[in-house]
């Protein structure tokens, strides 16, 4: 005796879900990642996710909330990811400048909380350690010039900047939202 086959999604069926929601889920994630390419990726990944649970999805009683919920937890991994790779900071970082960002009220309000949080953060440093992240980050020195200034070694030097950024990056995790956390790379914080 055979189990009896559980219903799922039939390739038209499949099909007819994707034309439904491609636009919307690559527009969703394309407003939160300012990148085109990653939007496309992001949604390739939703679809095949959806693909390979096909067999369940005639049990979920909120499609909707259901896939853009799938949506938001991919995004939001891909920007926890970025937070850590100098590589996608750097793609995140052309994206968001080249779109004109800057005349929205809540990402005003990110870079007012950026801010906060970067004060708060470096009042958290050891005074010389706040010093050499001063000059490497706002005065534009590298490390051999903040050394030669401050008559440290190099290494000394490059050592305080890892420790810094090491500091900064888990306060903001704590302290803060992950796009504030995007936000601090997009603001060239991350790399110099």
């Amino acid at each position: 005796m055979t189990a009896p086959e559980r219903p799922f999604f039939s390739d038209e069926s499949f099909k007819r879900l994707f034309d439904n929601y491609k636009n919307r889920l690559y527009g969703y994630v394309l407003a939160l990642t300012h990148s085109h390419y990653t939007a496309e990726e992001i949604t390739q990944e939703i679809f095949i996710k959806l693909w390979l649970c096909r067999d369940i999805l005639f049990q979920v009683e909120n499609l909707d909330g259901y896939i853009f919920t799938i949506a938001r937890n991919k995004t939001l991994n891909h920007l926890r990811k970025a937070a850590y790779d100098v590589r996608l900071l750097k793609e995140l970082q052309e994206r968001a400048l080249s779109a004109d960002v800057s005349n929205n009220v809540e990402e005003r309000a990110l870079v007012n909380e950026y801010d906060r949080l970067l004060q708060d953060a470096l009042a958290h440093l050891s005074p010389q350690r706040r010093l050499v992240y001063l000059l490497s980050r706002q005065r534009g020195l590298n490390h051999a010039e903040i050394a030669n200034q401050l008559q440290l070694s190099r290494n000394t030097v490059k050592n305080h900047m890892v420790e810094a950024l090491r500091f900064i990056r888990h306060y903001f995790v704590e302290r803060g939202s992950v796009l504030v956390v995007v936000l601090a790379a997009l603001k060239n914080f991350f790399f110099h």
